[in-house]
């Protein structure tokens, strides 16, 4: 007579949310126009929204019509600009296509445009600290004629000389990477002059401060969001510096509670694009497996 099959013991989880997650202030204002715009009918994004399949989905099933932003006409007459913004040239030629422009780009993307236009002006050699394959980055170096992504301290000291360097960030990176390839560009050329203007977005920095006082809790942490986002990626990074797990779970279908086995601490925050139905659906799986 065979045994009877015994089932393994029920995960239990205490789950804790970060007191600063998800979209910042600034994200959830231009959302919020864009809601109330396509209450009066479909638009076309100029390319993806954010950063972020599940936003992208949201807005899609609400009613937005994805184009992309070098093809200069679109099915409606309104076109939107993402959040990450677009060079001005680009937007430009929406407009003499004769669109009317939607312009979502987050506040903090404009700084760092307008400062980096503000330091060719002062005749330095344009520079954005981030991500060459980030649409942000790319809409920030389009704005100076001759700039340069870098993305960390090994390519700033490959850069050649310069008399005058002018430096931002895409906003999404950490600062502690932002300030290590200023100072390697310091380091490799001691006798350029160097205007470093930290670019980096004020939530960004808030969703770390959390995840440091959520680790003293925490023996892991979960960051809703897609893993190659910039501000998912910060907070990866805090996580993991701070000695926790850390995991980055893009949509409620991407949760294996069994990755979590032995652990019985669970820290919840968000990346800047990752919409609020997601990380509540983490909590609610969560909580249906530690139940039980």
């Amino acid at each position: 007579m065979s045994s009877p099959a015994i089932s393994p013991p029920a995960m239990r989880f205490e789950i804790r949310r970060a007191h600063t997650a998800g979209h910042g202030d600034e994200t959830r204002a231009a959302l919020a126009r864009l809601d109330a715009r396509l209450k009066r009918g479909p638009v076309t994004l100029l390319g993806p929204l954010a950063p972020d399949p599940a936003l992208c989905e949201l807005y899609r099933r609400r009613g937005a019509l994805e184009g992309s932003a070098g093809e200069y006409r679109a099915p409606t007459h309104t076109v939107v600009v993402p959040l990450h913004g677009l060079p001005r040239d680009c937007r430009r030629r929406w407009k003499e296509a004769g669109h009317e422009l939607l312009d979502l780009t987050l506040p903090a993307v404009r700084r760092a445009q307008t400062s980096l236009n503000l330091l060719t002006l002062e005749h330095c050699k344009p520079l954005v600290i981030g991500s060459r394959d980030d649409a942000e980055s790319a809409a920030i170096s389009g704005e100076a004629k001759g700039a340069i992504v870098v993305e960390d301290g090994d390519q700033a000291s490959q850069l050649p000389f310069a008399p005058k360097f002018g430096l931002v960030c895409q906003t999404g990176i950490s600062r502690r990477l932002a300030n290590g390839v200023a100072e390697a560009l310091r380091l490799q050329h001691p006798d350029s002059r160097m205007v470093f203007l930290d670019t980096t977005a004020p939530a960004n920095s808030e969703r770390v401060r959390s995840v440091e006082a959520l680790s003293r809790w925490s023996e892991a942490i979960i960051v809703a969001g897609e893993a190659r986002e910039a501000s998912v990626r910060t907070l990866i990074e805090a996580s993991r510096r701070l000695g926790l797990p850390a995991f980055a779970i893009p949509d409620v279908a991407s949760l294996d509670p069994k990755d979590f086995a032995g652990i019985s601490r669970i820290g919840i925050t968000a990346g800047e694009f990752s919409p609020d139905a997601v990380t509540e659906g983490l909590v609610a799986r969560l909580e249906t497996e530690s139940a039980g």
